[in-house]
């Protein structure tokens, strides 16, 4: 009976915390946008890569709506094209551009966002760019704080180990109930 109660209870944990776990994420569409926003862009030689807290602000958007691929491959049209535009002005850094480059590369930003009802409202801020959704709110800006800290730690390392802790208590279990009835069933046979 307690060997059964257990493998309940692993069980029942396994699914309860591998539910949790990958209840939200990022789907394959999503996941493809962020790939292709951590492509760096050769400028002259040197590699420019959007900041990570743009990735972050992305991610944590992404955590929140269902992209569709049609979605993500006119974002990822739009960030490659952005890309090649930089590449092919001939300057080192975003800080070498010229104020009208600086409006080409905010209209591909600009096209992306609008895929997902975005805007990017202020124009050219010095070389960061602002998107919001069109009530105002800040879905991803240098320098406001888009993620939320709310105190409270990350659980999902901790959720995914306890996961699998709970499946290999799962296997285990069966593998012994299996054992111990194989053991029994050939020990009645030889006698």
């Amino acid at each position: 009976m307690k060997k059964l109660l257990t493998l309940f209870l692993a069980a029942f944990f396994a699914v309860t915390f591998s539910t949790h776990a990958f209840a939200a994420g990022i789907n394959s569409a999503e996941q493809s946008v962020l790939a292709n926003m951590r492509t760096p862009a050769n400028m002259n030689g040197t590699s420019v890569y959007v900041p990570d807290s743009y990735i972050n602000q992305a991610e944590a958007r992404f955590n929140t709506i269902d992209m569709t691929e049609a979605q993500a491959s006119e974002i990822n049209s739009n960030i490659s094209a952005g890309r090649a535009f930089i590449e092919g002005t001939g300057k080192s850094s975003i800080k070498e551009l010229s104020t009208e480059e600086k409006q080409t590369l905010l209209s591909y930003a600009s096209a992306a966002a609008a895929v997902l009802d975005l805007v990017t409202p202020a124009g050219v801020n010095g070389d960061r760019v602002k998107i919001v959704t069109k009530d105002g709110t800040v879905v991803m800006d240098e320098t406001e704080n888009v993620i939320k800290v709310t105190g409270s730690a990350d659980i999902t390392p901790t959720v995914i180990a306890v996961s699998v802790i709970a499946f290999l208590l799962t296997v285990s279990a069966g593998v012994l109930i299996i054992l111990k009835k194989r053991r029994i069933c050939y020990e009645e046979i030889e006698q």
